[in-house]
């Protein structure tokens, strides 16, 4: 077996040990396949899902390095900025959250996760009038999605990511799913 396939199925093993929250393990494969790949801290993706396993492994200062790489490497993806935003959050850094959220909307402003999200700090932080326009915001193009969903029938991953703004419910399970590392967990 090449090196590339070894290195590959290394990668696969590291998915497949993250999808089952296995996340010591899965930093394992992530640290041996960071080892032996050439050019690995090239790979955006790669370092996004090892700092998940760091991050669930209580090592969020390394997590949010590898997410510095992954934004340094993507500086245009506003899901790059979004992700060390929730990071953030998640350990108490209110304001490197909303600096980053901040980045992300200024790149993918129809983003109504990120505009929510800002919202919702801002507001923890006393500034409800900002706050406020994030949820219009919000609301806004989530109803255009809703509309255009119903005349076109055409679902997008965006637009079914959006649609957890609907209903409270939908909301609570999309939490979830981010706080479980982005597994679904029953």
């Amino acid at each position: 077996m090449t090196l590339e396939k070894t290195n590959h199925k290394i990668k696969e093993q590291a998915l497949a040990l993250m999808e089952s929250q296995s996340w010591k393990e899965a930093l394992e494969k992530w640290e041996v396949w960071f080892r032996e790949t050439q050019n690995s801290h090239e790979d955006a993706n790669a370092l996004h899902d090892r700092a998940i396993c760091k991050y669930h492994l209580s090592d969020t200062v390394s997590a949010i390095k590898d997410l510095d790489a992954a934004a340094e490497l993507q500086p245009e993806y506003g899901y790059r900025f979004s992700s060390r935003a929730w990071m953030k959050q998640a350990s108490g850094d209110t304001e490197g959250a909303i600096s980053d959220y901040k980045i992300a909307i200024k790149l993918e402003p129809e983003d109504v996760v990120n505009q929510n999200n800002l919202g919702m700090l801002e507001e923890s932080k006393g500034y409800k009038s900002q706050a406020v326009k994030r949820y219009k915001i919000a609301d806004g193009a989530n109803k255009k999605t809703v509309q255009k969903t119903e005349v076109h029938e055409t679902k997008t991953i965006f637009s079914e990511m959006k649609s957890v703004y609907r209903s409270k419910e939908s909301l609570k399970d999309w939490f979830k799913f981010i706080l479980n590392g982005f597994t679904l967990k029953d």
